[in-house]
């Protein structure tokens, strides 16, 4: 029989071996531990984190920002389109504050009292030419993502509320 000090010290080292021990600030891993360029980092390693909730720090992707007609008024030249349902918005979220537009993953997020103060600081630092650093805690699902060449793991984040997006620790 193993001792409970044994279990309560492997089994974190196992999530950061899973996750990649690179960048974690608190119990929040950085998305360029699984992700680059908007797909999983690794895939068999991002199977195993399927369904369940993880909390990770990246970047607003500032060309994807997705939402109702309430949310376009709000991103104006922002805006990148419809959210993904009536009730819920999307953002993207890059691994590296200069990754390229585009090199991001999908994050969803409840249409809720937070939803408009958080898209009023996301285009104010669009504006600024600055980066929007956030920390969250969501959902993580994988998909087959299409390719001609090798298979790719695609992935998302489904957040239960806006307020699982902090600016600061």
């Amino acid at each position: 029989m193993m001792p409970v000090g044994f279990l309560q010290l492997i089994v974190p080292l196992i999530g950061s071996c899973l996750l990649g021990c690179q960048d974690s600030v608190g119990d929040y891993v950085a998305a360029s531990a699984i992700s680059r360029n908007g797909l999983a980092r690794n895939g068999n390693a991002i199977n195993a984190l399927d369904g369940r909730e993880i909390a990770v720090w990246g970047f607003v992707d500032h060309g994807n920002l997705y939402g109702d007609a309430g949310a376009r008024a709000i991103l104006g030249d922002w805006w990148s389109g419809d959210g993904p349902t009536p009730t819920r918005w999307r953002f993207n979220l890059k691994a590296r504050a200069d990754d390229a537009t585009g090199h991001s993953f999908p994050v969803r997020v409840p249409n809720d009292r937070g939803r408009d103060d958080l898209l009023k600081r996301f285009v104010a630092h669009a504006r600024a030419g600055k980066s929007t650093k956030v920390f969250l805690k969501g959902r993580v699902s994988i998909f087959a993502a299409p390719t001609n060449v090798v298979p790719l793991t695609g992935l998302s984040l489904e957040l239960t509320s806006s307020r699982d997006i902090l600016f600061d620790l």
